[in-house]
């Protein structure tokens, strides 16, 4: 009896742990998906403020520059005065296409070109990249991401603002794009990085809480049960023993509000019958 009772509860205390172990790999896997998944979020709101800052910095630049360059006096003060004092339609896109070399270098752009009626006014393109093919209409909100350009890959921001440096055309918009592949790997590396360490310390964090729950759990059952299973059951049996065998001494005790008061007063019973029997 003892080596059954034993084996069923090693059973019941496996089956508790394995409860207890699913129980909190639960719990550490659903806060490390929850995690993970407000670091993506930073990331993109991230991304977007990087966005949002460069197209609001681009759209002033440039607004700055139409406005100085709709003054004549400005323009030959600043630029070739044979170009300015040109009226007809070359000279004032080789003034453009001057004015496109300097902006582009100035914001360090993969390209930028003046666009007005569909076509084409001015370009300047990096040195080695393959781009022919520019926007003529601009996107309703102002900017796109690219993730190509010319044949490389990355991430690239286009920028679009109105423009009216050019005298020659209307419905003239100027597009910018900048290379931010650098920017957005190295946002990108932080956040795989605390994503990384993360999940390393939910890890961490798992097994040292299934260490302490095992332990505390098979402690905590193995005290229980000795004192109100297994215990009380083994003095029954071992009382029931001695009763068959004539060594029992004194009285079976009866404990009204335990679980085995019925064993007890059918122990007693049995004690005061091997008792008379004993007397005759």
């Amino acid at each position: 009896m003892s080596m059954r009772r034993g084996h069923e509860m090693r059973k019941y205390l496996v089956s508790l742990s394995v409860l207890v172990m699913l129980l909190i790999a639960g719990v550490i896997l659903y806060t490390t998906i929850d995690s993970v998944q407000r670091i993506n979020k930073e990331m993109e709101t991230e991304k977007d403020r990087v966005v949002l800052s460069l197209v609001d910095y681009f759209s002033t630049s440039l607004k700055e520059t139409s406005v100085a360059g709709s003054d004549p006096q400005l323009m030959e003060e600043l630029f070739n005065p044979e170009l300015t004092d040109n009226t007809d339609i070359s000279g004032q896109l080789k003034l453009l296409q001057y004015v496109t070399e300097i902006q582009r270098a100035q914001f360090a752009a993969d390209y930028m070109t003046y666009v007005a009626g569909g076509m084409v006014l001015s370009s300047s393109v990096e040195e080695g990249l393959d781009f022919t093919d520019f926007p003529t209409e601009a996107p309703d909100k102002g900017y796109e991401i690219l993730s190509e350009l010319g044949g490389r890959e990355g991430t690239f921001i286009s920028v679009y603002e109105q423009s009216d440096l050019s005298p020659i055309a209307e419905d003239e918009f100027v597009n910018l794009v900048v290379d931010r592949t650098e920017e957005f790997n190295a946002l990108e590396d932080f956040f795989a990085s605390e994503k990384s360490n993360l999940i390393k310390r939910q890890i961490v964090i798992g097994i040292v809480a299934v260490a302490i729950a095992l332990l505390l759990t098979t402690l905590g059952v193995y005290l229980l049960t000795r004192r109100y299973i297994t215990g009380p059951i083994e003095e029954l049996s071992d009382a029931s023993h001695r009763i068959m065998e004539g060594t029992f001494q004194g009285d079976v005790e009866v404990v009204e509000d335990s679980d085995y008061a019925d064993i007890q007063r059918l122990l007693q019973s049995g004690k005061v019958l091997m008792d008379k029997m004993g007397e005759e």
